[in-house]
């Protein structure tokens, strides 16, 4: 009996599965595998704001990845996505794979984000592949597949894939383009209905390799179209700076409203920027504006994580690579969106200790003189800096706390609790009429009373966040992923991975605090005849995706 037959609890040599229990989607030569389990639920009613609600009852759904081994499979599994819906009776299992020929990494849902693209109510999902082969000149060039949603849940049969050989879209197919390795959904010409921004950090601009590029598809009424699409790249006049080898612009994105009006904004990070041409701080997040037509051609600001320095008031502080993580939210309630840029890699000064850059919302867009930065060393922030936490290595941002102000959610996968390395934490800070601070911050590891499970060595509690409607009460729960948990049952050296959940303030005016659920899933709750899930939660889908993989 061979290790993965062991890991999958079946005897080898078992058929490798019947046609009614895993159905394959075909799009333009590309197979997607769906598999559909029954599973018994209570039908719920939500209100307020969803993130990522696929069945349209109000409450959210949870999407996430993990990493696939399979061997009843012909093919190669590149990524595994499970679905659980809080009103549809079934979990989903959609499930990448490519031929063993072919090879390619284990990519399939590295950026998942929801958006509601053909405005029926129902959130749809989409899923980056950044390193599919390309079907025509084989490249490992990357595509997109999106899902739309209905009463009963995704509907598979009607996803589409979008890559760089579509017609329509612009540029050409090449070879580590990492054409959706960050996704980010949200309304930017404001016709109520989100749209698709698709981050290809790999692209080249003429002969500057990993330069970075951006793709933005606008929704309608029977979704994506590739109609109108816009590309963005740095040696275009209407986008700050310039094109340069290894920028990796695009490599992380936001969409949200900054100024106010009824048109979302685009925030795109280039983690690289400056990198070995500056050595006070490299990285640089832009901020583009959104209107009738789309993205802007005026008006685009920019902020360099050398520029963003002085903001430390410690010269031993340096925020390098900046941008890797974005989020947007309105944190002081003025009506202003802030821009949230996590630095995991940032010197603090402990190496990769991190930090967190909160750029005020402005009619007038990103400014230097206008950014409050964050670190464990901040008065009030809860941890203890340490080389190597990555603070702000995740990011999620919403009103948890439900005064009208949003709150941010910030994972360090890398913390060290007690003698236990890379266990990991999440600080919760919280929004308030003067910004973001340190008062009233929440911090959580496995070792605190009611989280489950205990902090161990490798756990990485923190390495994904996500603030979604998990209750239906309108307020936001969070839910945090801890990609190197084992659990028991798990073979040696696979760890299953797991969520937790917290609930948020159920009504306005509760005490502003996130309470540990007491219970998690984790891989082995997912584990199927046909899906054993490794590292589950390496990505839960909300409004935007990208950024490090741990």
């Amino acid at each position: 009996m061979s290790v993965l037959a062991v890991l999958a609890g079946l005897p080898f040599g078992v058929p490798a599965r019947a046609a009614e229990d895993i159905r394959t989607i075909t799009r333009d030569g590309f197979d997607l595998l769906h598999h559909r389990v029954a599973k018994p639920t209570t039908p719920m009613r939500g209100f307020g704001g969803t993130r990522s609600d696929f069945d349209g009852d109000g409450v959210d759904d949870v999407a996430a990845m993990s990493d696939p081994l399979n061997y009843n499979l012909a093919d190669s599994p590149t990524g595994i996505v499970s679905v659980r819906y809080s009103s549809a009776p079934q979990v989903d299992y959609l499930i990448g794979i490519v031929p063993l020929t072919e090879g390619g990494c284990v990519c399939f849902g590295q950026a998942l984000v929801a958006g509601d693209f053909d405005g029926d109510r129902y959130d749809d999902l989409a899923i980056g592949v950044p390193e599919e082969v390309d079907r025509g000149n084989r490249a490992h060039a990357g595509g997109v597949w999106v899902i739309p949603g209905s009463r009963a849940g995704l509907v598979v049969d009607s996803a589409i894939h979008i890559n760089q050989s579509s017609p329509g879209i612009p540029d050409t197919a090449e070879n580590y383009d990492w054409f959706g390795a960050a996704l980010a959904a949200g309304d930017i010409n404001g016709d109520a209905r989100d749209d698709l921004a698709i981050g290809a950090y790999g692209e080249s601009v003429g002969s500057k390799a990993y330069a970075g590029a951006v793709t933005i598809l606008f929704g309608g009424s029977t979704g994506l179209a590739a109609t109108g699409a816009q590309h963005l790249q740095q040696d275009l006049a209407a986008v700050p700076g310039a094109a340069e080898s290894n920028d990796y612009f695009g490599y992380s994105l936001a969409i949200g409203k900054v100024d106010g009006n009824r048109y979302q904004d685009l925030v795109i990070g280039a983690p690289l920027e400056n990198n070995g041409a500056s050595w006070d701080g490299t990285g640089m997040v832009t901020l583009m504006w959104g209107g009738p037509a789309g993205v802007s051609s005026t008006g685009a600001t920019s902020v360099t994580g050398a520029a963003a320095g002085p903001a430390t008031g410690d010269s031993d502080v340096i925020p390098w690579l900046l941008g890797e993580v974005l989020a947007i939210g309105d944190v002081n309630g003025d009506g202003l969106g802030e821009v949230v840029a996590g630095a995991p890699g940032a010197q603090t000064p402990h190496l990769n200790g991190g930090l967190v850059a909160v750029f005020t919302g402005r009619t007038g867009g990103l400014s230097a003189g206008a950014v409050r930065i964050i670190t464990q060393r901040t008065a009030g922030v809860p941890g203890d800096p340490e080389n190597d936490d990555r603070f702000g290595g995740s990011l999620a941002i919403g009103d948890v706390t439900r005064d009208g102000k949003a709150d941010v959610l910030i994972g360090a996968p890398g913390e060290s609790i007690g003698s236990q390395a890379e266990a990991g934490m999440v600080t919760l800070l919280k929004g308030s009429a003067t910004g973001l601070t340190g008062t009233g911050a929440q911090g959580f590891d496995q070792n605190h009373a009611v989280v489950p499970d205990t902090a161990e060595r490798g756990d990485r509690f923190g390495s994904s966040v996500a603030l979604l409607n998990l209750d239906g009460t309108g307020g936001l729960d969070a839910l945090v992923g801890s990609v190197g948990e084992e659990v028991s049952g798990d073979f040696p050296g696979y760890e299953a991975g797991s969520l937790v959940p917290f609930h948020g303030v159920p009504l306005p005016g509760s005490p502003g605090a996130l309470t540990p659920e007491n219970t998690s899933w984790s891989g082995q709750t997912m584990r199927t005849e046909f899906t054993w899930h490794m590292r589950y939660g390496l990505r839960i889908a909300g409004p935007q995706s990208g950024g490090p993989l741990f």
